[in-house]
């Protein structure tokens, strides 16, 4: 189930909203693009997000003794309306990123169509 469904459970946002504080990376691709990265050792993890988020795996080899890393990752439009999901289950710092991605983007959109950025709002009790 994709977060991009209106089908997906709350726990695979949950989960995911816990992946991303952790350990995902938040930011502005191209001084436009929002962008979603994860990166980790463990394949079965990086798997369930792409599975979730619609992206493909893919990974580094590196020369022994290091581990295979396997990455996945999602910008755009897409990941904007990941970000926007996950949005209201992300703490201060993270939830501040994807505002500053969303901004991004929302202008670059709305410049292109010249029409005024929509307002984009941190939710409550975030400082």
């Amino acid at each position: 189930m994709k977060v991009t469904d209106h089908t997906t459970k709350r726990e695979d946002l949950v989960w995911l909203a816990g992946v991303t504080e952790q350990g995902g990376a938040i930011d502005v691709h191209r001084g436009r693009f929002p962008r979603l990265r994860y990166s980790s050792t463990d394949r079965d993890t990086v798997g369930r997000i792409a599975t979730l988020i619609g992206a493909k795996v893919r990974v580094s080899l590196k020369p022994a003794p290091y581990p295979a890393s396997w990455h996945t990752e999602l910008s755009g439009a897409k990941a904007a309306k990941v970000m926007r999901q996950l949005l209201p289950l992300l703490g201060a710092r993270r939830s501040a990123e994807v505002a500053k991605a969303l901004g991004a983007y929302e202008l670059g959109t709305a410049r292109a169509r010249k029409v005024p950025a929509p307002a984009i709002h941190r939710p409550p009790a975030t400082p």
